[in-house]
């Protein structure tokens, strides 16, 4: 704290210094016209009846006349000097000869001709500044400091305070205690950086505390295949019969390829989650929603299930082409994995460049107060884990973050057809 004022008190008072130093030098020149037209207004009477007066007197008694006389009641030091030995300049010669005076030494001293014989001048000078010591001056600059030190200190105190709650904030979030927040009062000088220190710790908290339930639900989903598979090895040691071994082996190689699928959803799943926005293009509707619906047409037909494009509203679609058919082809399967024999997908614009993508089944639905947790990680409605229901666990969660990547949302509402209708909107900017 000490040394946070004593640095902040050392670059004010230089600043101080250079600035006033910097601001009278500026003053002086541009002001000096303006103080020397002054100046002459303020003594120019002065000067004229001094003068006038001197001008009746014989030259040589004018320097007795000034101390008698005048001196006595001026503030100003008179001397009558002669014109002939005065140390001036042929500018300042000439405004005597003009019947003008000159001022020079800081406007301090201000001379003037006497009309009449003699050659001479009058020379007045303003009264000395009053002298005041080095330990005055040393005394009033120190009192200057001592009161800019205290202000800064009553200024300084709430922001060191302030400063020392973000330090013990963000102490405790190294150390691991994610709720650790920054409290700081309302009206503090640094309640924005606050604020921004606050929504970074949410933020990590949030990406920790996700990382730590994907960790443990990736651990756990690769817990029921592995053990499967384990079980099956240990099963074709013991098995003599072939084809009982080439049943064992195709199960087997249905669990490989349930790990190969889980895997690559992860992958998707995290490029999403670190992905810093997608470039969206435009795609001919309808010729991609038919590639899509035609690449699930060969399991769907395996189920009994069609699946058809029931709606194309639009000649044009902006979407970023990989994702949002991976996010199709979730949809697709899950759809298919659940209808009784109908699945049809629709795509709408409500305004320019607003998009409504649909996939309705009729199969038994969605229940309403599950309708938000099944786009998460890792979530089952079905959780008898059979290989013909199951799945990775991961299909819809990548069809939310595909869609807020496209600055839309996804959701699930009845559909017309019986069953679940899942739509995915988003806007292209």
């Amino acid at each position: 704290m000490l040394k946070f004022v004593l640095r902040l008190f050392v670059v004010l008072a230089v600043g101080f210094v250079i600035s006033n130093e910097i601001v009278d030098r500026s003053a002086n020149y541009l002001f000096e016209p303006v103080s020397d037209a002054y100046t002459r207004e303020s003594v120019r009477g002065q000067i004229h009846s001094l003068v006038q007066e001197l001008s009746r007197i014989e030259p040589a008694s004018r320097q007795t006349h000034i101390d008698d006389q005048l001196a006595p009641y001026y503030g100003l030091r008179l001397r009558v000097v002669n014109a002939r030995d005065y140390n001036a300049s042929d500018k300042e010669r000439q405004a005597i000869r003009a019947g003008d005076f000159f001022i020079r030494d800081k406007m301090q001293t201000f001379v003037a001709g006497i009309p009449g014989a003699g050659g001479q001048w009058l020379e007045l000078k303003l009264p000395p500044e009053p002298s005041i010591g080095p330990w005055v001056i040393a005394a009033v600059y120190s009192a200057l400091g001592l009161l800019l030190c205290a202000f800064m200190l009553v200024w300084a105190l709430p922001i060191w305070r302030d400063l020392e709650a973000l330090k013990t904030a963000a102490q405790r979030m190294g150390q691991g205690d994610l709720q650790a927040r920054a409290r700081l009062s309302r009206h503090s000088s640094i309640g924005n950086l606050g604020e921004t220190f606050n929504q970074m710790s949410e933020r990590i908290g949030a990406l920790i505390s996700n990382q730590r339930e994907l960790t443990n639900a990736v651990s756990h989903e690769l817990r029921t295949p592995i053990a499967r598979l384990s079980f099956e090895l240990d099963m074709m040691g013991r098995e003599r019969d072939e084809a009982a071994r080439a049943r064992l082996i195709e199960e087997m190689k249905n669990d490989v390829a349930e790990l190969d699928s889980m895997a690559s959803e992860l992958l998707m799943y995290a490029r999403l989650e670190h992905s810093d926005g997608l470039a969206l293009q435009a795609q001919d509707a309808r010729g991609w929603l038919d590639s899509v619906v035609q690449h699930a047409d060969f399991e769907a037909g395996q189920r009994g299930v069609r699946c058809e494009v029931a709606l194309c509203q639009v000649a044009q679609v902006h979407l970023n082409q990989r994702y949002m058919t991976r996010a199709l082809l979730n949809l697709l399967q899950n759809a298919i994995r659940y209808a009784g024999g109908n699945i049809r997908v629709s795509l709408v614009s409500p305004a320019p460049r607003e998009y409504v993508l649909m996939v309705d089944d009729d199969g038994p639905g969605i229940p309403l107060a599950d309708r938000e947790r099944i786009f998460e990680p890792f979530i089952r409605l079905d959780e008898s884990r059979d290989r013909g229901t199951g799945g990775t666990g991961l299909g819809l969660a990548i069809v939310s973050r595909v869609a807020r990547w496209h600055n839309g949302t996804a959701e699930v509402v009845d559909s017309p057809l019986g069953g679940a209708r899942f739509i995915i909107s988003w806007k292209a900017a």
